[in-house]
């Protein structure tokens, strides 16, 4: 199958085997369930948004994303595990990055 963008032909990827991450909910997980509706902010304090689920590594099984709940009209936001560090005086999760 080709698919056409402009003037390029576009060759989609094949999908081979399971999915590489696997998404778990607060139902499935006590850390999911410890984390659902956590508010995330910018290390200066802005807010992102709210955890509504984990992506797991399906091979290693190691968290890997944490999903922010969708807002009307905005796209869906996966933060990476290791960028983010909870903050337990305001009950919340820090995104951080460098410079």
């Amino acid at each position: 199958m080709q698919i056409t963008v402009g003037r390029r032909p576009r060759h989609p990827r094949p999908r081979s085997g399971p999915a590489r991450f696997v998404p778990l909910g607060a139902h499935e997980s006590s850390t999911a369930d410890l984390l659902h509706g956590c508010p995330v902010v910018t290390a200066s304090g802005q807010r992102i948004g709210i955890v509504d689920r984990l992506m797991i590594d399906a091979v290693t099984h190691q968290l890997r994303y944490v999903m922010l709940a969708k807002r009307r009209n905005s796209a869906v936001v996966a933060l990476p595990w290791h960028a983010l560090y909870f903050d337990a005086g305001q009950s919340r999760l820090v995104f951080y990055t460098l410079g």
